[in-house]
């Protein structure tokens, strides 16, 4: 990837790019990026300005630090269940 450094946490990734700009990008309150520090998660719709904001800081935006909502039939780990025909 073309990231410098790998970010593990929401907490990390406001460091690296700074609170004031995604403040400025985001057009979002400081209780609100507090709010998703807190949390632990991105909201989904901020995801294309942090994507772009973490390629400007040269670091990773990994998508399971947005609270993306997974389908109604996904297993725990997000992945797929096998649906077998009716016999």
């Amino acid at each position: 990837m073309y990231y410098g450094l790998a970010m593990t946490s929401v907490s990390d990734i406001c460091e690296a790019v700074g609170r004031k700009k995604i403040e400025r990008s985001l057009g979002v309150s400081r209780a609100a990026i507090s709010n998703a520090v807190s949390e632990g998660k991105f909201p989904p719709g901020w995801y294309g300005v942090m994507r772009k904001l973490c390629k400007q800081a040269r670091v990773e935006c990994p998508m399971d630090l947005f609270k993306f909502r997974a389908p109604a039939d996904a297993r725990p780990d997000g992945s797929p269940r096998q649906h077998h025909p009716a016999a």
